[in-house]
């Protein structure tokens, strides 16, 4: 069988990790081999895998803390860089990246959704191309609505860690003007910037909203309050990554040399989105005035795809059916059944988006009880069909 190797730190991250499960996903539909490689490439490393493999190709996670890894290391043999800064990519690089930008838009669209009209950005500790992105996208949209964006350097030395960073977020959170809403250029950072508030005594979401990026639900779920958090589509890049490698691997020919190149000599650069933003209780300012409009909130983010029912959640409020729905209604919007079923669409969306999942199975994963009952909801909520949903999406 034809093997791709995927070099990627696969066990330190969970954005990793559902890389390499998107592009494992897609070798399987295009029968390919995908061998996963959890150390960083050298020149005898690649030298050694390609005489005990003989790859088609490798894709490369360069947006791990290995540093930058030189195309020159695989020679001849195609190679697709993952997450490469855009500026120091090799002109005829073949590349697959995520869009910052749009998340730095995207989290200004949530943020100003709040009522803010204070607003931040806090940089990763330690400067990368992708937090230099989403925070001028971000600042950008912010003082579009004609608010200003207020701004946390990088520290510039990697003490991301380390006592003086947090230091460093304490300050920074006092100088704000409040109530604010802060995003944070990853979840790692927004962490520790709920850590910061936390010590400070600044309520979280009262004084600060915090909105990170990355969707670590190791981080995300154990945090408090939860944060919420953009999820970027990382499985999509390991589905764009195989593809564009296959694409090269199966129709170059009479090339001189270069091994991300395509015959032409071209740049191939893929761009993949946000999958959704999972809003949890550190940006549910509205929510937040009620403690038990909260507590539902997170029994139903949490449970609404496991055949919650709405009486379940009403029995957390005093008074009548009746009057639980007209409380949660002027909290949120929404009805309590309405609420579910918004989570229920959400996730039938989000699976939908992986084209190796069988439509029939969907909806055992987001709580109906027969698939003709999602097929139903779905049409009467979206205009369309799943099938066409799906095609529109691709």
């Amino acid at each position: 069988m034809n093997t791709v190797l995927l070099f990627s730190p696969v066990v330190m991250s969970p954005d990793a990790r559902r890389t390499v499960g998107g592009a494992q996903d897609a070798a399987v539909r295009m029968g390919v081999h995908v061998q996963t490689v959890t150390r960083p490439p050298t020149e005898t490393l690649v030298r050694e895998l390609r005489r005990l493999w003989s790859p088609l190709g490798a894709i490369v996670d360069c947006g791990s803390d290995w540093g930058p890894i030189p195309a020159a290391l695989f020679g001849d043999l195609p190679t697709v860089l993952l997450h490469h800064d855009p500026e120091t990519l090799p002109a005829d690089a073949l590349s697959v990246r995520h869009d910052s930008g749009e998340t730095g838009r995207t989290a200004a669209r949530e943020l100003l959704s709040t009522g803010r009209r204070h607003f931040a950005f806090v940089h990763n500790a330690t400067r990368t191309f992708w937090s230099d992105i989403r925070g001028k996208s971000f600042a950008e949209a912010i003082r579009l609505h004609g608010f200003r964006c207020h701004v946390m350097p990088s520290s510039g030395n990697g003490d991301g860690d380390g006592g003086a960073w947090q230091r460093r977020l304490r300050s920074f959170l006092h100088t704000m003007p409040k109530p604010c809403a802060v995003f944070a250029a990853n979840d790692r950072t927004a962490v520790e910037l709920l850590a910061a508030a936390r010590h400070e005594g600044f309520d979280v979401p009262e004084t600060i909203a915090v909105l990170g990026v990355d969707n670590d639900e190791n981080l995300c779920e154990r945090t408090i309050p939860a944060l919420s958090s953009i999820e970027p589509d990382f499985r999509r890049a390991g589905d764009m990554a195989i593809r564009l490698l296959l694409d090269v691997a199966n129709n170059r020919s009479g090339r001189d040399g270069g091994a991300a190149t395509r015959d032409s000599g071209a740049a191939e650069a893929m761009i993949f989105g946000d999958l959704r933003v999972v809003r949890r209780a550190s940006t549910r300012i509205v929510a937040m005035r009620d403690a038990r409009v909260s507590d539902a909130l997170e029994l139903i983010r949490r449970e609404a795809c496991t055949g919650l029912r709405a009486e379940r959640v009403a029995a957390l409020f005093p008074g009548t059916r009746r009057q639980t729905d007209l409380r949660f209604r002027r909290a949120v919007g929404r009805t309590i059944a309405e609420e579910i079923r918004a989570v229920q669409l959400e996730e039938a969306k989000r699976l939908l988006a992986d084209p190796a999942r069988p439509i029939t199975t969907i909806g055992d994963f987001c709580g109906f009880s027969t698939p003709g009952s999602l097929r139903k909801f779905f049409r009467r909520e979206t205009g369309m069909s799943m099938r066409e949903w799906r095609r529109e999406h691709a």
